[in-house]
């Protein structure tokens, strides 16, 4: 047997409970993975709320949150020739990561699986897809090419961390908004950051002017500062779900196809990092959602399958092992 945190209802945190599911076996086409840490983002605690139940209808009652892990196959199903038993993968796509053992579709046209490269550890793997994907196909969707000046709206969560660092290994300027908090994080990234907040147009104006910028915070401000600052309406984009971003003149973000494995290709052997926040063992799924849900971490959540249940969330790694490589 293994564990799943599953929910038989829309609602918060409350509706998730732990539940012994047997291990899967594989169909034809499919693996089986043994998940060894998985991302934490706010679509999980949109998608249990039902807020996006038009969008990404989900298998009720027993639906399972979780769109990115890391893991290793265990198990390899009749006709799969692109894993094998202990190889190291990523995870991503549709809901299902927050249990201990999945049955995925191993085919590179289901994309939902890409090989781990070894220079990540698997909590690093496992924050990887939403982040760095998303941010990715942002830069692709503005058209960005070196020597430009992108704006970065949220430049301190995840995606914006990650838009930062990739947009620096494209060899563009990067501005970014966020908290006086996140300022030094973000010098240490090559980002030049700006306070959000009343008065932000005038701020970012004399850094102008920008040609591009990626919204990953949602609201009013970052929609009117974009459709003020940067002319073409094609080089702005936002990833935000908030209506009134994509009310406003910035187009939505879509993902290119293969999306993590381009985003891998791009970042290769650069310094590549994205902080770890927190870490809580998958049966406290419910705490960890509740801490997302607040905001404000400059860095990732994960939730570890092999850990045992604390009183507390367990500390951060020791100074060094975890946060944006210099």
């Amino acid at each position: 047997m293994s564990t799943a945190v599953l929910f038989d209802r829309y609602g918060t945190s409350d509706e998730l409970y732990g539940a012994d599911v047997s291990v899967p076996t594989p169909a034809p086409g499919e693996v089986v993975v043994r998940y060894t840490a998985i991302g934490v983002n706010p679509i999980d605690w949109k998608l249990l709320g039902g807020g996006l139940r038009d969008l990404v209808p989900l298998d009720l009652p027993g639906g399972c949150l979780g769109v990115e892990a890391a893991g290793v196959v265990v198990d390899v199903g009749p006709g799969v020739r692109r894993f094998e038993v202990g190889d190291a993968v990523i995870r991503h796509g549709r809901p299902g990561t927050y249990r201990q053992y999945e049955a995925v579709p191993a085919a590179q046209e289901a994309d939902e699986l890409t090989p781990q490269p070894g220079r990540f550890s698997a909590e690093q793997a496992a924050v990887l897809p939403v982040a760095a994907g998303t941010a990715y196909s942002a830069l692709v969707q503005v058209g960005l090419r070196a020597g430009e000046r992108l704006l970065v709206h949220g430049a301190s969560g995840g995606v914006g961390l990650a838009a930062v660092q990739l947009a620096r290994l494209i060899g563009a300027e990067v501005i970014g908004t966020a908290s006086a908090q996140h300022h030094l994080l973000l010098r240490r990234l090559g980002a030049t950051p700006v306070a959000y907040g009343d008065g932000l147009l005038g701020r970012l104006a004399p850094l102008g002017p920008f040609d591009a910028s990626v919204d990953c915070a949602g609201g009013p401000q970052p929609t009117e500062t974009a459709a003020e600052l940067v002319r073409s309406r094609a080089r702005r984009v936002t990833v935000s779900w908030d209506p009134g971003a994509r009310a406003g003149d910035v187009p939505h973000l879509e993902h290119v196809p293969l999306e993590l494995a381009a985003t891998l290709d791009l970042i290769g052997h650069s310094a590549f990092e994205l902080p770890v926040a927190a870490r809580f063992p998958l049966a406290q799924a419910a705490e960890a959602l509740d801490l997302g849900r607040k905001g404000g971490l400059g860095g990732k959540i994960v939730l570890l399958p092999g850990a045992a249940a604390p009183t507390d969330r367990l500390p951060p790694p020791a100074p060094g092992s975890s946060g944006p490589a210099s």
